[in-house]
Order: structure tokens, then C-alpha cells, then sequence
């Protein structure tokens, strides 16, 4: 790795830092998912798999190393706490399928930088390298979550969560700041925010409730017709025999068409890694606790811009107010790019845009109304 210039090192190491951390994450969520399995079975698969991910991510270490002139790298301390936060937040599935896209992302991104590196030699290695943790990737995904690569679902609670706190910022801020350009009354003001506060937190964890279980409802009801043709090997075969000769099919063709269609749906329907594991089988995320979420994200969003005008006089509250919200909504997201993996930086200003943009139509309508 002498060969490579102090740029090439630089980016490759930014990228194989990535993959080690990333891969470290796995091990320590196989690993902890190992310690709750009460199967043996179940147990000796995510031991073996977290093992598997601690020997890859040695091998990133020491790649790292020669990358970095041979000098030995602290691994980072507050890996397992942050995994098994995002674990809690995102539930074991959603927060498995995060890294590994996150994974490929880094690879797909390493393979051009690779790709572009000037010593054909150390280039060719290499990209052997990539496409060999590429091939990997892909088929934890598939073979362990049950997931296409351009798949992102299980988000959890985060959704909920992020969905309900940007709404009470919004929303409330609009409310307060609309009423406060027309009445410049502090009680007035905090009594229309609770209001709204309560209203806000009932309408939105209900919605999100009903929203969770239609969507719910309806996957369950599209799993039972895909598995209408059910029963015993010859059950299945002689249901779909009467199918094919109802269309016009002489009963040697049925039975041969039917057989060959009962061995695929059969071959897969045998059990993968993730099902075994129960990764690819894992409950949807409960609709109640959609409902409970986003209600009291909602509601603790809410105080946010409501609070000053409890504690100061109305113009000082309603700056107060009015910065506070802004920082919040910057912070709601700057932390949605941590689970969406984009620059956190244009997150948050697009959250802190839309919520002003809001905060100030309903003001300007708010001191328009005296006027009308």
C-alpha cells in the first residue's frame, strides 16, 4: 500500500474505516440477538453469523492498518450502546437491513475509488476485495433478511417518532405565531396552543393508529390469497390439476404442469437463515404502538413552542418561541439523516425552512385578521 498517493490513501481509508464500522455493528447485533434466542437452534445461527461478521471486520482492521502505515487504530467505544439504541428505535430487522444498505453504499462506494487508483497492481487486488464483500452483502440480505437490494423497510418507531415531533413543531409553531399576530395577549395565546397541543396529539396518534393497522390489514389479506393453494404435497397437486383442466388442459398436462408448480412453490417455501432466525418472519410494527408514538412525539414536540408563553411576557415568548422551534426543527432533522443516511447538514435546514416558511404565513394571516 506504499505505492498508493496521499490521496488515494486518504479516501480508501475513509471508506474501509466505514466497512469495519459497520461490520462491527453486525457482530454486536447477532451477538445480542443470540443472547435473547431461546432456541438452540436459533442460538448456534446468529453466534455462528456474528462470528463470521468479528473475522471479516479483523480482516478490515488489518486493511485499515496497511492503509494507515501499519499504525494500530482505536476501535470506537460506543459502538455497542449505539447499536443497541438503534435496535430499540428501529427493531431488530429494520435496524439489520440500515447497515447493511449502509455497508453496500460504503462498498459500491470504495469500488470507485478503487477503480480509479493509478497502480494497476494494488487497483486489481483490490476490486477482488469489493466484489468479494459486495457478493457478501448481497447475500445477507437476501439469505438472511429475506431482502432485494433496493429494499429499506422495518423502520419502526423512528418513523413515527420523526413524523410526530415535526408535525407538533409545525403545527403548533403555525398556531402560536398566527394567534400572536392577532392578539398579543400571553394567555390567550398559551390557552389556543394547549388546545391545539391536545387536539394535534389526539388526531395524529389516532390517524397514525388507523393508518398502521389498514396497511397491516391489508398485507395480511394479500398473504392469504398468495397462499391459497395449501395442504399436503398431493393436495396441492390434484387443487391445481382441477384449476388447469377447468381452462382446458388434457389431465396429462395438468398433472405435469401442476407437479413442476408444486415443487417450485414447495423448493421456496424451505426455510432460509432469516426465517429460521426469525429476521424475514418478524411481526410489523404494532399499530398501537404507531398510534402511541406519534401522539406523544406530538405532544412533546408541542411544548416547545407553547412553554415560553407560560414563563415571559408575550413579545419576549414569542421570540423565545420562535427560536426554540427553529433549533428543534434543525435538530428533528439532522437526526432523521442519521437513519436515512443523508447529509444532515441539508436535512435540517430543509426542516428549519419548511417550519419558518409555516410559522411565518400564519403570522402574517394572524395580523392581517384585525384588519378584515
Amino acid at each position: 500500500m506504499n505505492i498508493l498517493t496521499i490521496l488515494e490513501r486518504e479516501n480508501l481509508f475513509r471508506n474501509v474505516s466505514e466497512i469495519y464500522k459497520f461490520k462491527c455493528m453486525l457482530s454486536i447485533a447477532y451477538k445480542y440477538l443470540s443472547s435473547k434466542a431461546i432456541d438452540k437452534i436459533t442460538k448456534t445461527l446468529l453466534s455462528e453469523i456474528s462470528r463470521n461478521e468479528a473475522y471479516d471486520a479483523d480482516d478490515w482492521y488489518k486493511l485499515m492498518q496497511s492503509i494507515n502505515g501499519g499504525k494500530p487504530i482505536k476501535p470506537a467505544s460506543y459502538l455497542r450502546q449505539r447499536v443497541l439504541l438503534m435496535m430499540m428505535i428501529l427493531g431488530p430487522r429494520g435496524f439489520l437491513e440500515w447497515v447493511l444498505i449502509a455497508e453496500d453504499e460504503s462498498v459500491e462506494g470504495m469500488s470507485i475509488k478503487v477503480g480509479n487508483i493509478q497502480d494497476k497492481g494494488t487497483s486489481d487486488a483490490l476490486i477482488r476485495v469489493v466484489s468479494d464483500e459486495h457478493l457478501h452483502v448481497n447475500r445477507m440480505k437476501k439469505e438472511v433478511l429475506g431482502m432485494d437490494a433496493w429494499e429499506m423497510g422495518g423502520s419502526g418507531g423512528v418513523r413515527d417518532v420523526i413524523f410526530g415531533a415535526n408535525d407538533g413543531l409545525v403545527s403548533i409553531l403555525a398556531l402560536v405565531a398566527g394567534v400572536y399576530g392577532a392578539i398579543t395577549d400571553s394567555k390567550l395565546i398559551l390557552i389556543t396552543g394547549v388546545a391545539g397541543a391536545i387536539a394535534g396529539t389526539i388526531s395524529m396518534g389516532a390517524g397514525a393508529y388507523l393508518s398502521a393497522k389498514s396497511e397491516k390489514e391489508v398485507t395480511q389479506k394479500e398473504n392469504q390469497r398468495k397462499g391459497i393453494i395449501s395442504g399436503t404435497h398431493e393436495q396441492k397437486t390434484a387443487s391445481l390439476i382441477e384449476i388447469y383442466q377447468k381452462q382446458g388442459f388434457s389431465e396429462r398436462e395438468s398433472k405435469a404442469v401442476a407437479e413442476r408448480v408444486v415443487e417450485d412453490i414447495e423448493l421456496q417455501s424451505r426455510q432460509s437463515i432469516g426465517e429460521v432466525t426469525g429476521l424475514t418472519t418478524e411481526d410489523d410494527w404494532p399499530p398501537s404502538k404507531a398510534g402511541l408514538l406519534t401522539g406523544i412525539s406530538f405532544m412533546v414536540a408541542s411544548i416547545i413552542p407553547i412553554l415560553p408563553f407560560a414563563l415571559l411576557e408575550v413579545t419576549p415568548a414569542a421570540i423565545m418561541a420562535m427560536v426554540a422551534s427553529v433549533i428543534a426543527l434543525f435538530g428533528t432533522g439532522a437526526i432523521k439523516a442519521v437513519f436515512t443516511r443523508s447529509s444532515w447538514v441539508r436535512s435540517g435546514m430543509e426542516n428549519l425552512v419548511i417550519g419558518t416558511l409555516a410559522a411565518t404565513a400564519t403570522y402574517i394571516i394572524g395580523v392581517l385578521i384585525p384588519g378584515l
